[in-house]
């Protein structure tokens, strides 16, 4: 664990817990996450009614939201919690 003045760990903890609420918000399996644009090229994507095309983005693969786990952890290694 780093050395970290207490003001500054308070912080971590707060950043770590506010990055952990929002990860597990969008990992829940009934919660999805799109992507708006583009043409529908497979019976996957979904309209909208004012036309706009939603397509479902994998939450652990290939998306920037890859990185919102790795932030957690990063955190935790930090802080010295155990993973």
């Amino acid at each position: 664990m780093a050395k970290f003045t207490r003001v500054q760990k308070l912080q971590l903890e707060h950043v770590l817990r506010n990055a952990t609420r929002a990860l597990h918000y969008v990992m829940q399996p009934d919660v999805a996450i799109a992507r708006k644009g583009g043409v529908a090229t497979t019976t996957l994507h979904y309209f909208r009614a004012d036309g706009s095309v939603l397509y479902e983005v994998d939450k652990e693969i290939g998306s920037d939201l890859c990185g919102l786990q790795s932030a957690v952890d990063d955190l935790q290694r930090l802080l010295g919690h155990s993973l």
